[in-house]
């Protein structure tokens, strides 16, 4: 599950640009989600625990927020 308020915001954001269309708005956020941030950046996921998982499934783990970088050059980051 994704708790993140910006995913929230984008979908609204996008819902609004395609005059309530609901299919392509989600098309829209998985163009984000899966080929920007996959491709230029260094996708990563905070997670978290909610009461209200704990003890009901195997894994209470939630995406309670999303931090994206942009991927740098990795010869930058060597020494030597």
């Amino acid at each position: 599950m994704v708790e993140d308020w910006e995913l929230g915001a984008l979908y609204w954001n996008c819902l609004k640009s395609a005059n309530g269309n609901e299919e392509v708005a989600c098309q829209k956020v998985k163009e984000k989600y899966f080929d920007y941030m996959v491709n230029k950046c260094d996708l990563h996921f905070f997670l978290g625990t909610t009461q209200k998982f704990h003890m009901v499934g195997p894994n209470p783990f939630i995406i309670i927020g999303v931090f994206y970088p942009l991927k740098e050059d990795k010869t930058q980051l060597s020494l030597f």
